[in-house]
């Protein structure tokens, strides 16, 4: 009886060594490494995936169009609180009440201290939030406008995600400046690195959770970390987790007691930085796994294939046309003249109706020795076209079924109408692409900026224009027009469909129904208009309280009657 647990070990260890011929063959030294530390190996050699992608046709379209349409949008900045908007007071209230239930369940607050604020607690605190936030907002953009070296942001995010999806794993290093704080982002070829077991003693560390829309509380927890080395030629690095507090040697990865006594021991030594790591889970590793290395044989397959039919055009092995002699044999002169014919006359217009003459001899004498020649055409017998065509299709959608891709948007463009496009595009986008998005940023929000003590705003992907921005204008329009949505919520949705940021309008005519405006307009100039020309609309519009007086069905003062 089989043992399917022995037998998926030995599927997963003749993939391992698929992994390691292809390696050898693509000219990767995979030989160990010696390390002070117990370094965990990847269940697949990193390399040689990375190499796997520059050698596939299948591989590049489907890791091209994740980074794209995952990352190649930027990000925008999302407020906790819009404290322009009609409920601000209301949700600066909720921020004020949680931050104090919170203080009295840490003990910081009395029991008899009062949990609802006052309003002119909420108005003071409304006032301080808002500066508060606009002072975020602009550090937050200086900090991604530069918090990379010879490259953007959306740069960074892009050679992540290649990295992520070739191999299972991306790595940041997260550098601080002199106050501690984040600074910049580095990429780390995920190659290069190796993860080091866990670490038996826990670590003490801060972790920051939100305990209201705008307020973060540090709360103290055990940890058990990790680090990480990188291999570089024959030089190695090593680094510690984000967050990490400890004093690690990035020589030889041990920890000390402070900086003074990693200096003592090594002055030429320093403190390891901290690296931020990406990785596609597996069950089995703490490293990633790619998605599509289930798909593996049909990508070396695919490679044999392109290297079979490119091997035709130097090493075809079937001559176009045979010369058949039958009771005979050619002349001693015959052979290399007809060579000599085929190679250098045959060419060019003028040659289009000359004629080979060839000579036989016959091997008997007299009226009865006859000697035949004929020449036969072996085109029927050569390779017309590629071969396996067939076989290349399948294992393209499959490495594609493998990403969840549709063939369009790997560039497969044929047999498609504007309904399929849209449809394939729209499934893309709700079932791949945005839960990508929502998991980058999830990290974002939750180590990156909560370690940068942001309180006020949270990261959000931006997303591709996949509607139609004219039919959306259009229904936007509509929905204003009738009432539906207000001018601010028109606004607000404009800002989704075309990926951009419009300015804030003060006016309150923008938070109210534009048929209550337009009515409040036409009854002011009816009044206007029945008061006389003295007090005309052009000299002096109705107050806005008489107009919502009257657009909310409230009787209003009406002009005296002359008898």
């Amino acid at each position: 009886m089989i043992d399917p647990r022995q037998a998926t070990r030995d599927r997963s260890e003749a993939t391992g060594e698929v992994l390691k011929g292809m390696g050898s063959a693509l000219g990767i030294d995979s030989r160990g490494f010696a390390f002070s530390e117990a370094v965990v190996d990847p269940p697949y050699d990193l390399e040689t995936l990375c190499l796997l992608l520059e050698h596939s046709n299948a591989l590049r379209p489907n890791v091209d169009a994740y980074a794209t349409n995952i990352d190649g949008f930027g990000h925008k900045l999302q407020a906790a609180i819009d404290f322009d908007a009609e409920d601000a007071d209301e949700r600066v209230a909720e921020c004020i009440f949680l931050e104090r239930v919170a203080a009295r369940e840490r003990g910081d607050l009395d029991e008899d201290a009062a949990l609802e604020p006052t309003e002119d607690e909420v108005r003071a605190r409304r006032d301080e939030l808002r500066l508060l936030a606009r002072v975020e907002r602009a550090r937050l953009r200086s900090f991604f406008e530069s918090c990379t070296f010879d490259h953007s942001f959306v740069d960074l995010r892009r050679m992540t995600r290649q990295d992520l999806e070739v191999t299972g794993n991306a790595t940041w290093e997260c550098l601080r400046d002199a106050r501690g704080r984040l600074a910049r982002f580095v990429y780390v070829p995920s190659f290069t690195v190796r993860l080091l077991a866990l670490d038996k003693d826990p670590v003490e560390v801060d972790d920051r959770v939100r305990v209201s829309p705008v307020s973060l509380h540090s709360v103290r927890c055990q940890r058990r970390l990790r680090r990480y080395v990188q291999v570089d030629g024959e030089s190695r690095i090593y680094f510690k987790s984000l967050g990490d507090p400890r004093v690690i040697s990035r020589k030889t990865g041990r920890v000390f007691e402070s900086v003074e006594a990693l200096k003592r021991e090594d002055l030429t030594d320093g403190p390891a930085t901290e690296l931020l790591h990406f990785a596609i889970h597996s069950s089995r590793s703490p490293y990633g796994v790619p998605r599509w290395i289930g798909t593996l044989l049909s990508v070396l397959g695919s490679r044999a294939m392109e290297e079979v039919n490119h091997s035709y055009f130097d090493n075809k092995s079937v001559p176009p046309l045979a010369l058949l002699v039958s009771g005979g044999k050619i002349a001693p002169t015959s052979a290399p003249r007809i060579e000599r014919f085929v190679d250098e006359e045959l060419k060019g217009r003028d040659n289009y109706h000359k004629l080979l003459i060839i000579e036989a001899e016959p091997f008997g004498k007299g009226d009865g020795a006859r000697t035949r020649v004929d020449i036969k055409p072996l085109t029927g017998a050569q390779q017309q076209d590629a071969l396996f065509q067939d076989y290349d299709s399948r294992n393209i959608d499959k490495v594609g079924s493998s990403f969840r891709v549709p063939a369009l948007l790997r560039g497969d463009s044929k047999d498609f109408n504007r309904s399929v496009a849209d449809a394939q595009l729209i499934f893309a986008e709700d079932q791949v692409f945005a839960p990508e998005r929502d998991s980058f940023d999830h990290v974002m929000n939750r180590r990156i900026l909560a370690d940068m003590g942001i309180r006020f705003w949270s990261f959000r992907s931006q997303t591709p224009v996949t509607r139609d921005p004219e039919r959306l204008t259009v229904s936007i329009e509509k929905l204003v027009r009738v009432g539906v949505l207000t001018p601010e919520e028109g606004r607000a949705l404009a800002e989704d469909v075309f990926n951009t940021e419009l300015r804030k309008l003060p006016d309150e005519w923008v938070k109210q129904p534009i048929t209550l405006t337009l009515a409040s307009i036409q009854t002011g100039l009816r009044d206007a208009e029945r008061e006389g020309p003295g007090l005309g609309a052009a000299d002096e519009p109705a107050p806005a309280s008489d107009a919502g007086a009257a657009s909310a069905g409230r009787p209003r003062a009406q002009p005296p009657v002359s008898p």
